[in-house]
């Protein structure tokens, strides 16, 4: 890692204003994570204890449970098609992963998502190979654009079976013969493939019927567990997807849209007049990083409206959510050590914001990742397990804040009384009564925060590029925040909702 001095230049206060009687909003948000099938979560690791210990001191709900086509070994339980007399099913390398997040979640509600179908499922020119070493990236493992079974039965059983290993007890393979699992796990969630609108490019039509037939296929399993759909990734989230899949009419009888998700990355990349792409200097990535982060809460809007009008009892699951920094899959990243804190303010931005909209579930991309694989989003350092800034900022925010809690009004202004960009606030009172200031400085210089004139002694706690973890408390006066950080003001408060207004 470089680094990078922080900047020079004056800087003027900024005042905090909160008015704990006038709530703008209620949160319905849940803010939590997703982990996959990364070789340093494997029980051989060094880091295994270490990152399943940060996962459970996390104690979110809803984290999500991803078994990825990059490590086909890792995620695919049977690898290749069922011949006249053999199967192979294999769990054994499976197994462990869920085994130890479902301990971690400590009955926590959870979601699945076994996201990858076998690609000998597809018709493709020839068998895809996989190697032997269950550790090694296969980025070209998810190939073909159609289905070998149109009908999407092949499909659905496959996931039924899947899905019957570690609900029900064990299944039924396609020869007859009983596989015995003792599993009896309970999901809250059962997402239907993960960003199938980028390895197999599925079209809105053939997912909506994937959809329908998985779904048919595994709700008798548990009739209490729900189904997310979509998962489209921020690359091109075509509205179509949206239009298509919402609407009812498109579906089978009787099948549920209990909720819908998609992703979305800022990343530091550049067009310039001649329409090639580069990437900006780190200086510039915070402003990209922010615009990119509003531009993409305009979409979250429009595809709020196309919720509203088809689906409006779907929930919203935004399920991964991050930056990237230049060349996300180079295997030597080279990027600064402040970038961390920087993707963290970035995350909390946008979660505040979500909350704002309604939005359901906010997930934080990802718990651990590596050079080949996204570093940028991870939550954990991939060498050591020790948590990073963006997993601080995520564990600050839920320790403080969760559904239920009532946005009040909350500005912050410079001179002569301007809002001040700088600077994102909002205030909130828990359903204890406890009062709460968000705040994040979107520069990359420190700020000082007046504080209301009418509030006692605070206690303030960030994530910043070089504040320390431990908590100060400060006696009115003004507050500073770290470059870029990600800060949480509190008060002791009184029982008792603020009611709505209006």
């Amino acid at each position: 890692m470089t680094s990078t001095p922080p900047e020079t230049a004056t800087h003027p206060p900024t005042t905090l204003h909160v008015d704990w009687d006038v709530a703008t909003g209620r949160s319905q948000t849940t803010l939590t994570t997703h982990l996959w099938t990364a070789p340093q979560l494997r029980r051989d690791s060094p880091i295994h204890d270490k990152a399943f210990e940060a996962l459970r001191d996390l104690r979110v709900d809803l984290a999500r449970f991803l078994p990825w086509f990059s490590h086909p070994r890792l995620a695919v339980p049977e690898l290749t098609p069922p011949s006249g007399d053999t199967t192979s099913w294999n769990f054994e390398l499976l197994d462990p992963f869920v085994e130890d997040f479902m301990a971690a979640a400590e009955g926590r509600p959870v979601v699945a998502n076994f996201a990858t179908i076998p690609t000998w499922m597809f018709v493709t020119p020839e068998p895809v190979p996989v190697s032997d070493d269950p550790d090694e990236i296969h980025w070209d493992y998810e190939q073909g654009t159609e289905l070998r079974d149109p009908t999407c039965t092949e499909v659905a059983d496959y996931f039924h079976r899947l899905a019957s290993w570690y609900i029900a007890g064990g299944f039924t393979d396609e020869l007859g013969v009983w596989h015995e699992s003792g599993h009896r796990y309970r999901f809250a969630y059962w997402e239907v493939l993960c960003e199938p609108d980028v390895g197999h490019r599925l079209s809105p039509e053939t997912y909506t019927r994937l959809y329908d037939a998985v779904v048919a296929r595994l709700a008798p399993l548990d009739p209490e567990m729900k189904f997310v759909g979509l998962s489209l990734s921020h690359v091109h989230p075509q509205p179509e997807y949206y239009w298509h899949f919402l609407d009812a009419d498109n579906h089978a009888d009787g099948v549920p849209i209990d909720a819908f998700s998609y992703h979305f990355y800022a990343q530091p990349e550049i067009v310039n007049p001649f329409g090639l792409t580069g990437n900006a200097p780190y200086q510039h990535w915070r402003d990209i990083f922010f615009a990119q982060a509003d531009a993409f809460l305009d979409q979250v809007r429009h595809i709020d409206a196309v919720r509203r009008r088809l689906a409006p009892a779907a929930a919203t699951h935004i399920n991964e959510l991050g930056t990237f920094p230049p060349a996300p899959m180079d295997p030597r990243p080279d990027f600064p050590a402040e970038y961390w804190v920087l993707s963290g303010s970035v995350q909390s931005y946008l979660w505040a914001k979500l909350v704002e909209l309604g939005i359901d579930l906010v997930g934080i991309a990802e718990f651990i990742d590596y050079p080949g694989m996204n570093p940028g989003i991870s939550l954990l350092d991939w060498e050591t397990g020790e948590p990073n800034a963006r997993y601080d900022a995520l564990a600050l925010l839920v320790r403080h804040f969760s559904p239920g809690d009532t946005l009040v009004s909350t500005a912050v202004t410079a001179a002569h009384g301007h809002p001040d960009p700088r600077v994102h606030a909002q205030g909130y009172v828990s359903t204890a009564g406890d009062r709460r200031v968000l705040l994040i400085n979107k520069t990359a210089s420190p700020v000082p925060v007046a504080m209301p004139a009418d509030v006692g002694p605070c206690r303030c706690e960030q994530v910043g590029v070089t504040a320390g973890r431990q908590p100060a408390t400060i006696d009115r006066g003004l507050a500073v925040l770290d470059a870029h950080a990600t800060a949480v003001l509190s008060w002791p408060g009184t029982s008792g909702d603020v009611p709505l207004q209006g």
